[in-house]
């Protein structure tokens, strides 16, 4: 059996996430690297094109100040290793639902945007702004595809 070679069948999952933000990063270990730098000011305008809504929706639903952003933005320079994070973990929900949904971008920012009693009655694109509420709306989009009554 010499000169086998192993060929994988499957390749991973893309990360969610990074096809929002316009992000190349095959991991999530490269996708922590890049938060911790800071992403750039594009990352909230990709987010919100991605959302069909304004910038300063964004800034809203993910708690970064309009003027820092626009003075990052004015100085060249990337948002926090925080701010980063923040719109990272909402990109990953837009993701998430949006995989759910079947591509379909109109039902996915239904779901997103109107309170569910699944997460205590909040939001979940405004739950999904921490990494713990990112994981939480991921988790139960994923329930709900598999038919467990979320």
């Amino acid at each position: 059996m010499a000169g086998t070679v192993f060929v994988p069948t499957r390749s991973a999952p893309p990360v969610l996430g990074v096809r929002t933000l316009g992000l190349q990063a095959a991991n999530e270990f490269e996708v922590a690297a890049r938060i911790k730098v800071g992403l750039p000011s594009s990352a909230v305008h990709a987010l919100a094109r991605e959302l069909d809504r304004p910038s300063k929706y964004v800034l809203e639903v993910t708690g970064i100040p309009e003027s820092t952003f626009h003075n990052h933005q004015k100085a060249r320079k990337p948002l926090s290793a925080d701010a980063s994070s923040r719109v990272y973990q909402v990109a990953r929900a837009v993701e998430a639902a949006e995989e759910y949904f079947d591509g379909d971008k109109d039902a996915a920012q239904r779901w997103l945007t109107h309170p569910k009693v699944a997460l205590g009655g909040e939001v979940p694109l405004e739950f999904a702004a921490t990494p713990q509420g990112s994981d939480y709306v991921v988790k139960l989009l994923s329930r709900m595809a598999h038919g467990v009554i979320s």
